[in-house]
């Protein structure tokens, strides 16, 4: 009779711990990718966010479902636990609405990665600020022993960025994501890094060392993103433009090579603790802005964690609006983990860390030129 499928745990710089049970050798592979860097590790306390793939233990018996308004979402209520469902598959949720323990139970075939986007990353999350870490959507790197976060809004040159810094020495730590201790040190999250291909060429390091699969991945979007556009020139009528529009977000997709913390830290020839905690030393907020100039200013600590916590609130809104159908389905529970609580007590811890660091705007156009950006980060920190 074959054994039970192993356990894993992983441990988030010790501020928050995640376990899984109930996957097979491909899923545990799977998961893993999603944690990296951090590596899976013995443990016996119960972890922050518990995720099982099995039979349900109690067998979902739904007694309402609540199908897609506008948002290609299908949730069911089973005896005041919220489920939802993706592609014929079902998770029962922790109680997102009273704090509960953070345990997901996903049937079999549940797709691993709509799980860890719109659910676990957005429950590891919480589970930092229960500890009264706070996950800021930012990027951060490490120059001469000290922390330098970029920060903005979506799509702003996060990324880019903080890859320029790199390129002039800097070390990653992490991207997209950054978890602020109450401490003022930084560690990373787990996460991704999106590489696009128009910055290459400002990022000879990065360029010369790119994994084979991504080069592959650049060399076929150069290629559709050719062969394509007379298409979508000359696009004319609903369906020409519905054609048009569709080759256009393949290139755009597959202009986006999805690279490992593990993978960029190789890149870049890092061998330090992916783990490590940094102390704080600036805070960058890009604000994107019409003009080639780059101008960096002093910025106001109090506005600039107001702005943190509402661009983080902003990028859950998926797991937000499933609070909103758990408020639905059960009318009358309370919580403190509801959108405006959880940026209020991050605003609140946020305040005093960066109060006590150096705190920049950035204006700065994008797409553009991103070494621009950092080497005026790097002035202005001399």
């Amino acid at each position: 009779m074959p054994s039970a499928p192993a356990d894993q745990r992983f441990d988030l710089a010790g501020r928050a711990t995640l376990g899984t049970s109930g996957l097979d050798e491909r899923g545990r592979r799977a998961v893993a990718t999603q944690l990296d860097p951090f590596a899976a590790r013995a443990g016996a306390a119960e972890p922050d966010v518990r995720l099982s793939w099995a039979p349900f233990a109690r067998p979902l018996a739904l007694v309402e479902q609540h199908n897609a308004a506008g948002d290609a979402t299908v949730t069911g209520c089973d005896d005041g636990t919220l489920a939802l469902r993706i592609n014929e598959r079902w998770c029962r949720l922790p109680d997102i609405v009273g704090g509960g323990p953070l345990h997901f139970e996903f049937e079999p075939g549940f797709p691993l990665g709509p799980a860890f986007r719109r659910l676990v990353r957005p429950a590891l999350q919480l589970a930092l600020l229960r500890r009264d870490h706070v996950a800021i959507h930012a990027t951060a790197v490490e120059l001469a022993g000290a922390g330098i976060v970029v920060a903005g809004w979506s799509e702003s040159g996060k990324t880019e960025t903080a890859l320029a810094l790199m390129e002039r020495g800097a070390a990653f730590l992490t991207d997209k994501w950054t978890v602020v201790g109450a401490d003022g040190t930084l560690t990373a999250y787990p996460i991704g890094v999106g590489v696009r291909r128009w910055v290459l060429p400002y990022l000879p390091r990065l360029q010369a060392a790119l994994p084979a699969r991504s080069r592959a991945q650049f060399a076929a979007a150069a290629t559709a993103d050719v062969t394509s556009a007379p298409m979508r020139r000359r696009a004319r009528g609903r369906v020409g433009g519905l054609l048009a529009d569709a080759a256009g977000r393949a290139v755009e997709l597959a202009d986006r090579a999805a690279l490992t913390p593990t993978q960029l830290r190789t890149a870049y020839g890092q061998q330090d603790d992916p783990a490590r905690r940094v102390q704080l030393a600036c805070v960058a907020l890009l604000v994107n802005v019409d003009s080639h100039d780059v101008r960096v200013e002093p910025a106001d600590p109090v506005w600039a964690a107001e702005r943190l916590a509402r661009s983080a609130a902003y990028e859950r809104r998926p797991w937000f609006a499933l609070h909103e159908r758990a408020r639905y389905a059960v009318p009358g529970a309370a919580g403190d983990e509801h959108p405006e609580a959880v940026v209020e007590r991050e605003r609140t811890l946020l305040e005093p860390v960066l109060a006590a660091t150096r705190v920049l705007t950035v204006r700065a156009a994008f797409p553009a030129d991103p070494r621009r950006a950092a080497d005026a980060i790097a002035r202005a920190l001399r």
